[in-house]
């Protein structure tokens, strides 16, 4: 069991802080991810010529490290937890709101178990000390404070590679959203993935609002974007078609990377992809595409997109 030394040298607080690893639960879905760390804090008063002083411990603020990467914080419930006339021992939650892109970012990193940092600060009433040989169980500290201070500790503690898998990371929601990285290569047309990727953002806006139609619109958009990325030789075409555009881009620009039937297939399933989102720009019934075409035709702009940002990224270092 991890355990830190929590201490106010001026009054000579001191408080046992320890935490299970395998209490630790992620909680709120994909919507609302959170990790819970369950705290073991022991407050005791301190002592100092015939005078005893309690203290309450109001909150705490826990920072979440890995490695020294600072991964997420929160803020404890109020507590006000006494340390007199006995010991105060109370578990206390911290809660650390995350996201799905920090919890890939872990998932990168991490082999096997997974070992955190927590950094905390706590904010502590000093309360009027009484005599000592005044005091029984019947009698009270002082509730009136006489001042506040704060203090800090450190923990670093291991999860098991099996709590984490089989008990945190499905109360996280993870695996149930899959999240895409689409790198932005940097020797491109200026601002086109950019501009892609927004309307990418426009496209999941309207999905939140549930119009399907307009999603698809917006990945038409994103990928007609795709064979604007570099420039490519249209001479000799009067009305270059997207799927001229899309022939010669792949050719000019990824016939270094691809074989000759990747690239074919690579141009099929853009050119198929803009086809089908290109049905909400013809005279066609509002609420033609439902919610499965639009998260599905939202999915495969992001992987065309992803795909083709990482050709482009590959072919900068050749």
């Amino acid at each position: 069991m991890p355990k830190g030394k929590f201490s106010i040298s001026g009054y000579r607080i001191e408080s046992d802080i320890s935490l299970e690893a395998e209490r630790i639960s992620g909680r709120g879905g994909p919507e609302y991810p959170c990790l819970y760390i369950p705290i073991e804090f022991t407050l005791r008063s301190s002592e100092d010529k015939g005078k005893i002083r309690a203290y309450s411990l109001l909150w705490l603020k826990i920072n979440l490290h890995l490695g020294n990467i600072k991964i997420g914080g929160g803020v404890s419930e109020s507590i006000a937890e006494y340390s007199w006339p006995h010991l105060s021992s109370r578990e206390i939650y911290a809660e650390i709101p995350l996201d799905l892109y920090r919890i890939e970012k872990i998932e990168e990193r991490r082999r096997g178990d997974i070992e955190f940092g927590i950094t905390a600060s706590a904010l502590i009433a000093n309360h009027p000390p009484v005599d000592k040989a005044g005091t029984n169980e019947r009698q009270e500290y002082r509730k009136d404070v006489q001042e506040f201070t704060t203090g800090s500790f450190d923990i670093i503690f291991s999860i098991p590679q099996s709590h984490w898998v089989d008990k945190i990371l499905p109360g996280l929601g993870y695996g149930k959203v899959k999240l895409i990285e689409v790198p932005i290569p940097e020797k491109i047309v200026p601002d086109t993935f950019e501009k892609a990727l927004k309307e990418l953002q426009e496209s999941q806006r309207y999905f939140i609002e549930g119009d399907h139609d307009k999603v698809i619109a917006h990945c038409r958009r994103a990928i007609q974007l795709i064979p604007e990325a570099l420039p490519i030789d249209l001479s000799g075409m009067e009305r270059p078609s997207f799927s001229d555009k899309v022939r010669k881009f792949s050719k000019e620009h990824l016939s270094i990377l691809l074989s000759d039937s990747k690239r074919k297939y690579l141009e099929t399933i853009i050119k198929a992809t803009w086809n089908l989102s290109s049905i909400v720009q013809h005279p066609s019934p509002h609420g033609y595409f439902n919610r499965t075409d639009a998260v599905t035709i939202l999915q495969i702009t992001t992987i065309l997109l992803a795909y083709v940002g990482k050709l482009l990224k590959q072919k900068e270092t050749i």
